[in-house]
This record gives C-alpha cells, structure tokens and sequence, in this order.
C-alpha cells in the first residue's frame, strides 16, 4: 500500500515538473518575441530616418546653374543685368550665370562638364535654341543635342529645366519649331518649362513697351522682368 501511494506522489511531482518546464519555455518565448519586435520597430525608425536625412540632403542643394547664350549672359547690358542675378535675388539663393555669346546648343553641351557639373548644382536651366536658329543648325541636332544635355543632368544628379528660345526677327519659323517641340518634350518628360518670352512679348512675339531697346534683346528692365517671372515660377 504504501508502495503504491509513493508511486502516486511520484507521478504528481513528475506532472507538476512537466507544467513548470512547459510554462517557463512560454515565458522565455514570449519575452524574445517581444525583444524582436522592438528590434524590428528600432529597425525601422532608423530606416525611416535615414531616409528622412538623404531627402533633406537632396532638396537641401538650392544651387542653380544658368545655362544659355546670349540671353542667358545678358546682352548687351552684361551679367550684372541679366535675368540670372534677378533670379538668385529673389530666390536668395546662388544662381550660377553660364551664359555666352554666340552660342549653340552643341556649345552648351561640349561645356556642360566644365560649367555646370563641376559646380555640383540642384537644378540647371538649360536656355538654348537662338543660337541654333540664327546658325541655321537642323531641328534635329537641336534636340540632339538637348537631350544630350539633360542625359547629363540627370546622369550626375542635377534636375534639368527647360527655357523656350525667344522669338527673334529673321529666324521665327525655326525658334517656333524649337518652341513647339521642347513644350511636347518637356510634357512627355514631366519637365517644368520657363517661358521667358511670356514676361516681356505680346503674344505676337514683339517686345512690350520699355522691355527692349532694339527689338532683338531685352533691356535692363526686360531682364529685370524676366528674372522675377522665373523666381515666380521656381518658388
């Protein structure tokens, strides 16, 4: 009798030990879930973060290059007068003026390398076309050429935007014909487009009053007008 109850009191320990072991393995399990969890939320916070900093880096870099002819140089008053210093005013920012005369788009982009990757800008405005028309340069090495130059933008990390060439006596079948395709290769590429002749033409492409002092280029004041229209449009 007594060897059979040691039997029954041998079997009770052996359950309650089997109880103990099962319940401690589920707290121990459920502490490590818990300690994933937090490792995967600390994971993430500091993915998220990361993320939050490279965006920050990227929209940080306001520096814009002016890439263009005359127009861009700002003839025949100089630099000093030109659209580019009206802009960076407004912006209150470096705006960056690349522009010289006598200049095609195959110009533009045989310096691109030189005058606008080295300086490591956000955006670069790229403001070509009359200088191709008054060379007689083909519509199609025209957009050759400027999509070579946003190839290059975006291939070192520099948003490209995109100015309409100016309407000009003697050369406005082929700066029409340029006008029209950057409009639809800019809206086929989601570029934002700058339409400096908006600020100081009528819409027959002639000078409003006091914008020009010889009807081919903008006066001081024209430039002046156009650097604040590019500073609406790019704030």
């Amino acid at each position: 009798m007594r060897t059979y109850r040691l039997e029954i009191r041998l079997i009770q320990l052996t359950v309650l030990l089997g109880v103990f072991v099962v319940a401690a393995g589920f707290l121990g399990a459920w502490g490590n879930s818990k300690g994933s969890v937090a490792s995967s939320a600390s994971s993430s916070n500091k993915t998220s973060e990361t993320q939050s900093v490279q965006n920050t880096n990227t929209n940080a870099n306001t520096k814009i290059v002016a890439l263009g002819d005359s127009f861009t140089y700002g003839y025949p008053a100089g630099p000093d007068h030109s659209w580019v210093g009206v802009l960076g005013e407004n912006l209150n920012t470096t705006v960056l003026n690349k522009g010289k005369g006598f200049q095609t788009s195959k110009d533009m982009l045989s310096r691109f390398d030189a005058d606008v990757v080295s300086e490591k800008p956000g955006r670069v405005i790229i403001f070509a076309g009359n200088g191709d028309a008054l060379r007689n340069i083909s519509l199609k090495e025209f957009q050759s050429n400027v999509q070579a130059i946003v190839d290059k933008s975006r291939s070192n990390h520099i948003t490209p935007l995109l100015a309409l060439p100016m309407p000009y006596p003697g050369a406005q079948e082929a700066i029409t014909d340029m006008r029209d395709w950057i409009e639809e290769y800019a809206q086929t590429e989601r570029f934002l487009v700058l339409d400096f002749a908006s600020a100081v033409m009528d819409s027959n492409g002639k000078y409003l009053k006091g914008y020009s002092d010889n009807n081919k280029y903008p006066s001081i004041k024209g430039y002046q007008a156009m650097g604040e229209y590019a500073a609406r449009v790019l704030k």
